[in-house]
């Protein structure tokens, strides 16, 4: 190969000469790294051609010619060689373009690495101009991690005379990176200096590698879903051979079975049967079917699956053809649902619908169920026959529509406590009858929950109590009667009492009295008085007690009238053995129906003073007493610990005998908790 001697070694010659040798050997570092054999070769013959010229130039200066006799004369314009010139530049610049234009990144390396020829695609590649790349190591746009790579690859370049490949990472002005393929080829026609060029063409294969990835990624993930998708899985080529299947397949099937075996075609199952049991041969099975390009119905996708050890399994599958670009079917994919524990549940559910509707219907108690509004949703017959309705008459009505309209308000609160807090409740109400009559009934309702705990419907359980009603008004009756004659007796026996008091204690003081006035004058007249005397004044006093005591055991506590009643109770929160301290709210001019009223108004208030200081473990004790616009409230308010629902239901005898008295007055008795702590205990009297 040629090489160019450097510009400031050129023998002198026109400028124009000057020029285009400048030019052919630019074109000529160029065409090294790409151009080819037959590119050089003309450039050789065309610089051999200019240099004959040049040294036919060097006998010449500017526009002088020598003549025959030696003189120096003036002489037309040096000689232009147009055509040659011309080819030769058009040949270069062909092949300038095929290296400069090329879409793959070129590179001349000499031995140590270094940068001597670079094409526009490169330079592209590493961020950075041609002209700062030209002289320049190629190392320093390898990154640090492959730099071993690098330099292996030059040393290959140096021992073999092959193509050497390598892939490594290069660096970009910027801090970017590329994923490189070096592509080296020595050719020996490329010298510079003496020296060997390696023609290497950069290869880009980031977005390839980038699409690798993806792939390699998509892969993955197809797997991880095939083999970890909690239901079975499989796929089978066009003829029904079976390509791919997860671990959940091979456990439904209770086998594995082979691929791409002609015996193992369109399902893995041992046997394969209809819901109702019948065998179902594999080649019509979904998967046979959609292979053939069968539409399947809503029936036809659950099968029973029967293992090799006899065992069945309820399955519902899904098979998906798969179609190629022309839409014709490549394959199909099928997914197997084990549904055996929900048909099981299923069963199950179904079998306890039907008791629990045989139950209903069959009850002897009357059961409704409505939904959050109040609507009847359904009722048995015997709810039915209670009010004289047909189920579809009562379907749609609301419970409050068919309620006594006595006891609506009492039921919507009642119901509203189920809608928000879910809570049941027992009530003794009315029901209207279809002929207009009202019933007696006794009504437990409870709220039904869904999965998540959520209030849905309530159900209420009825039972007819009109007879217990009747029965219990007649006893009502008898008891207040009998009530009224204990009350009479109780007061006839004070009276009794009372009179004994006069007539025996009052005589026994009587005559005590008279003793000790004889005492008293015997004295004034200083007479001798008997120590037995005095004795016996001591003994008929100590008698006179005991008796008082016995006496007033039985005594009325007040002489109880009307107006008293207030001056009664303001007493009783006076009195100083209480441990706890008492005070009285009462209204002025408060009007009692009567003594007896009075008098069973004092004990409740008196029974419920003593237990709140025995139990209630209270700092005050407030007895208030007022008027309301239906009659008089009595209460008894500590701020004690309370009382709970348990201790309410069962309340000691203390209780009772309120209740008890409260009925008896035809008054009504409430005790319960108060916030933050506390008890109240309330007497209704009604006008």
């Amino acid at each position: 190969m040629v090489t160019f001697p450097r510009a400031k070694e050129l023998p002198a010659m026109k400028p124009a000469t000057r020029r285009s040798k400048r030019k052919l050997k630019r074109a000529h570092r160029k065409l090294r790294t790409s151009a080819g054999e037959a590119a050089r070769e003309v450039i050789r013959a065309d610089m051999k051609k200019m240099k004959g010229r040049t040294r036919g130039l060097e006998k010449f200066s500017g526009n002088r010619t020598v003549g025959k006799n030696g003189a120096i004369r003036q002489s037309a314009s040096a000689p232009v060689f147009k055509h040659p010139k011309t080819k030769l530049e058009a040949a270069i610049q062909r092949y300038v373009d095929l290296f400069d234009f090329a879409p793959v990144g070129y590179v001349s390396f000499d031995r140590v690495g270094r940068i001597e020829e670079i094409n526009v695609a490169a330079a592209r590649l590493l961020g950075d101009s041609r002209d700062r790349l030209i002289g320049k190591p190629f190392a320093p746009y390898v990154i640090e991690e492959d730099s071993a790579l690098f330099l292996n690859h030059l040393l290959r370049c140096r021992s073999s005379e092959s193509r050497v490949e390598t892939e490594l990472h290069l660096k970009k002005k910027g801090n970017g990176e590329i994923v490189a393929h070096l592509a080296s080829s020595p050719v020996t026609s490329s010298m510079r200096n003496g020296t060997l060029l390696y023609q290497t063409a950069i290869i880009d294969l980031t977005e390839r590698k980038r699409a690798e990835e993806a792939i390699r990624q998509s892969e993955k993930r197809y797997r991880a879903l095939f083999d970890w998708v909690p239901v079975a899985v499989y796929t089978c080529d066009a003829k029904g051979l079976i390509q791919e299947y997860n671990q959940h397949a091979v456990e439904l099937w209770g086998r594995e079975p082979k691929r791409n075996d002609p015996s193992e075609k369109f399902c893995g199952s041992f046997k394969i049967f209809y819901p109702d049991g019948r065998p179902m041969p594999h080649h019509k099975c979904p998967m046979a079917r959609s292979l053939r390009g069968e539409k399947l119905t809503a029936t036809d996708l659950e099968i029973l699956v029967e293992q090799s050890s006899g065992a069945r399994r309820n399955v519902l599958v899904s098979p998906t053809a798969l179609r190629g670009g022309q839409g014709k079917i490549i394959g199909a994919i099928n997914c197997l649902h084990d549904i055996t524990v929900r048909k099981r549940t299923e069963n199950a559910l179904r079998e306890s619908e039907e008791r629990s509707r045989a139950v209903i219907h069959q009850s002897t108690a009357g059961i409704a169920g409505t939904d959050l509004a109040g609507h009847i949703m359904f009722a048995n017959q015997k709810f039915c026959l209670m009010l004289g309705y047909k189920e579809r008459e009562l379907v749609g009505k609301t419970i409050f529509e068919i309620t006594h309209p006595g006891d609506i308000a009492e039921s919507r609160r009642l119901f509203h406590r189920i809608v928000k807090k879910a809570e049941p409740y027992q009530l003794e109400k009315r029901y209207c009858r279809k002929d207009g009559s009202s019933v007696w009934v006794s009504v437990s309702a409870s709220p039904l929950r869904d999965a998540q705990g959520k209030t849905q419907s309530a159900v209420s359980v009825v039972l007819d109590i009109s007879d217990q009603k009747k029965a219990q008004a007649i006893l009502e009756d008898r008891a207040r009667g009998l009530e009224g004659e204990i009350l009479a007796i109780s007061d006839r026996e004070q009276r009794r009492l009372g009179q004994d008091l006069h007539d025996s204690l009052c005589q026994h003081l009587t005559a005590i009295a008279f003793m000790a006035r004889s005492v008293a004058l015997r004295l004034k007249k200083h007479r001798v008085i008997e120590v037995e005397h005095i004795e016996k004044i001591a003994e008929l006093i100590n008698d006179g007690v005991t008796e008082a005591r016995t006496i007033a055991r039985g005594l009325h506590p007040v002489e109880m009238e009307p107006p008293g009643l207030v001056t009664a109770l303001a007493a009783l929160v006076k009195q100083p053995h209480w441990p706890v301290p008492c005070r009285l709210e009462a209204d002025e001019e408060i009007s009692v129906p009567d003594s007896t009223v009075a008098l069973h108004l004092y004990r409740i208030a008196r029974e419920a003073v003593i237990n709140a200081n025995k139990y209630a473990r209270a700092r005050e004790i407030i007895v208030r007493m007022r008027r309301s616009t239906k009659g008089i409230e009595l209460s008894v308010i500590d701020d004690g610990v309370g009382i709970s629902a348990n201790s309410l239901a069962g309340s000691g005898m203390g209780f009772h005998i309120m209740q008890y008295r409260a009925r008896s007055i035809g008054a009504r008795l409430e005790i319960k908790p108060i916030k933050p702590h506390g008890t109240r205990l309330t007497c209704y009297v009604r006008k």
